[in-house]
């Protein structure tokens, strides 16, 4: 059925150990071999893989896909794939995964999903179809046993061999780990059957029938590995709970670098006793620990023998070894290698990482956790997909600095720079594009006394080619334009003798580089994404009161403007999200001083807001009474964004607080809740039927989060770094 059947997604779950990665990998064998699927059988191994993000990540790597587009690029392929062990995911993101293969199964019609984990999620997913994969039956225990366990003239002679062997059968229940234990542990030990069942301490049929099926596999599993335990060497009883410290598996390089010799002996008679598992898919040998031994790994640590005692050990090899082939690999241009290395190794390298940034004491003034940071930065994506670096590297300067490491701080130093200068964006293959601008600037009166063409980078994110369907068509060439916004310090909020106290106090604020739409989103761009497949909440496809396909969309919540930026993310691959209240005023000043980036006042002639009314000492001029066009003015800020004064207001992440009081000073969202008011939200740039002064790069507005009648532009950049409590 798994392979006939015209059922387009089967998971199989069951018990941890049961035998479901077995069986996964045994069906996308035969299917290769039999040459089913013309596009191919991929077998994606999710152990121990935290983020929807990583998965992602690894399905392109695997396939060798373009974009991270999972829908985009598998719509018209003819593929099996099979995502083995997704436990972890449906623990820390569920949803997010359910989101996605329901997604993939909606847009991919000639796609197949083979998924494995120990609970259900068929409920959750369409066109889904879930076995449960149980024990073996009786005589399955039997071959199984015998194919590992020494040939049978050497189980000895007695009359009650075929009533001992029944017996030893119904006590291991047909669990695959322990009748490999225990075959395991006949053939090393060269004991009898009678002897075997003596050693296990089998009970008495009629006790074990009073026993349920799970309490009988969970004393199987406890009895073999105890007793397999108990025969290992000194070396690999040292080695087998610590390998509960490798999610992503120990290689032989590691263990070598760590044990010597020994430490690889100890790895093969782990091995042979079936105490461990060699990685039938990563490209080097390795092994890890066979997932129902875990628990009873971890309880067979040592006092100091812990962690503690082996986290500086591995990361002296990551620093020494681990860096060095990467970056080799790296520069050789050879990126499916160095893809396929980073991310087999990266559950391992951020648990011990994590631990350096906390725990790391080097007598050398070493700091390999902020030194192995700082190298690795460049291709963070591959380590932790849709993570943000920055929040790492920030981590890893403190290690440094605690541990007097100037020469990894420089290097942190050095990395955080590198993102500064869009090091984060270097698969945009865009990037680097120049376009031109018109800035001017005008005196107090509103008179224009400078006029200036300016250049800036930029990216173009083609909207088009996300269109849901392949029959249906969207207007030609429709692309989002994401400007770069470089790294710099500025000062946030309004001098004294202007604006609100909202405003105060002024503060100097670092904000680090990111990409910002160059324009106000448009009402063709959400209706592109708004027929993309929900994450959180349903879009409407026309919410504007003033229509127009290059007006900027009206009318929007604040949720809505975040579901927006999460469908763009997941369609792109690339992180959208609304932009601080900080990057947005210093994207609005763009290095100037003055309440509007064009200088003391501002005009009708150059925005669109209630020209009835003046600021300063410039004049009154034409209100318009609806939006405008994106862009119909001509002329940009020094950034090379338009519209920033009036038109729409527009959503920032941050939550509404009175004052500056407290305020993040690293340009990260302020997402602390105001005890008094925790639904508004933060506005700005003000809008078409707002007085002038409203319009002010530092002037501040606020309102309820599902107010539906406000619009917004998106950033791309790192994930968002937010103040938490």
């Amino acid at each position: 059925m798994l392979v006939e059947s015209d059922k387009r997604c089967i998971a199989l779950h069951g018990m941890g150990g049961i035998g479901k990665t077995a069986l996964a990998y045994a069906i996308g064998q035969w299917l290769h071999e039999r040459d089913r699927y013309k596009d191919g059988v991929w077998f994606i191994s999710l152990r121990d893989t935290h983020s929807v993000g990583t998965l992602i990540t690894k399905v392109k790597q695997s396939l060798e896909l373009k974009s991270f587009a999972l829908e985009r690029e598998l719509r018209n392929s003819r593929v099996f794939l099979i995502l083995d062990d997704l436990d972890r995911l449906i623990e820390k993101e569920s949803n997010e995964l359910i989101e996605l293969l329901n997604s993939l199964l909606e847009q991919c019609s000639h796609l197949r999903l083979l998924l494995t984990s120990r609970d259900s999620l068929v409920r959750d997913i369409l066109y889904c179809h879930q076995e449960e994969v149980y024990s073996m039956g009786a005589s399955e225990t039997r071959q199984i046993f015998k194919k590992y366990a020494p040939s049978q003239e050497k189980w000895g002679y007695h009359d009650d061999l075929t009533e001992d062997f029944n017996l030893l059968v119904k006590f291991l229940d047909g669990y695959p780990l322990p009748i490999k234990l225990a075959a395991s542990y006949m053939a090393e030990t060269q004991c009898t059957l009678k002897m075997l069942c003596e050693d296990l301490d089998i009970e008495p049929l009629s006790v074990l029938d009073s026993y349920s099926p799970q309490e009988r596999k969970e004393k199987s599993l406890r009895i073999t590995l105890e007793r397999s335990f108990e025969i290992l060497s000194v070396e690999a009883q040292d080695i087998f709970p610590l390998l509960a410290f490798f999610p992503s598996g120990l290689s032989r390089d590691l263990a070598r670098a760590i044990w010597g010799r020994n430490g690889n002996k100890a790895l093969m008679e782990l091995l042979k006793f079936s105490m461990a598992e060699k990685s039938s898919t990563a490209s080097d040998w390795r092994v890890t620990l066979p997932e129902p031994a875990r628990t009873y790994a971890e309880s067979k640590l040592q006092t100091g023998r812990g962690i503690d005692y082996l986290a500086p050990q591995v990361l002296d090899f990551y620093y020494s070894n681990f860096c060095d082939i990467v970056l080799k690999l790296f520069g050789n241009r050879d990126e499916k290698k160095r893809q396929q290395l980073l991310l087999q190794e990266n559950s391992n390298l951020i648990l011990f990482l994590q631990w350096g940034y906390e725990h790391e004491r080097s007598s050398n003034k070493i700091s390999c956790s902020a030194r192995i940071t700082a190298s690795l930065s460049p291709y963070w994506r591959w380590i932790e997909a849709n993570q943000d670096p920055l929040a790492r590297l920030d981590l890893a300067l403190a290690a440094a600095e605690r541990n007097q490491d100037r020469e990894g701080e420089d290097l942190v130093r050095k990395a955080i720079a590198a993102f500064a200068s869009k090091e984060e964006f270097k698969d945009v293959q865009s990037l680097g594009q120049q376009f031109e601008f018109e800035i001017v600037t005008v005196n107090p009166r509103g008179e224009i006394i400078e006029q200036e063409i300016k250049q800036a980078q930029h990216f173009t994110e083609t909207l088009e080619s996300l269109s849901p369907t392949e029959t249906e068509v969207w207007d030609d060439a429709l692309t989002l334009e994401m400007v770069a916004i470089p790294s710099g310090k500025f000062l946030m909020g309004s001098p004294p003798g202007e604006g609100y106290n909202s405003e105060k106090p002024q503060h100097e604020v670092m904000v680090q580089s990111f990409f910002m739409g160059k324009y106000p989103v448009t009402q063709a761009q959400w209706r592109t994404v708004a027929a993309l497949p929900k994450v959180n909440r349903d879009l409407k496809p026309e919410p504007s009161y003033f229509k127009g396909d290059n007006r900027p969309v009206e009318r929007v919540s604040w949720y809505d403007a975040s579901e927006f930026c999460d469908r763009l993310s997941r369609s792109t691959g690339k992180p959208y999200r609304l932009p601080s209240e900080a990057e947005w005023e210093y994207a609005c000043r763009a290095g100037t001083t003055t309440p509007f980036h064009f200088g003391e006042t501002i005009t009708s002639e150059l925005a669109n807001y209630n020209g009835k009314l003046s600021y300063g000492a410039g004049s009154k001029g034409t209100y318009r009474g609806e939006t405008t066009v994106v862009g119909s003015f001509g002329v940009a800020n020094a950034f090379g964004l338009y519209d920033m004064h009036g038109n729409v207001w527009e959503w920032c992440a941050d939550y509404w607080h009175n004052n500056y009081d407290g305020a993040p000073t690293d340009g990260s969202a302020w997402l602390i809740e105001n005890d008094n008011d925790n639904q508004r939200r933060v506005l700005r740039g003000g809008a078409w039927y707002f007085i002038p002064g409203t319009c002010r790069s530092a002037c501040r507005g606020r309102d309820n989060a599902d107010y539906d009648n406000i619009g917004f532009r998106v950033v791309c950049g790192l994930s968002p770094r937010t103040l938490s409590p």
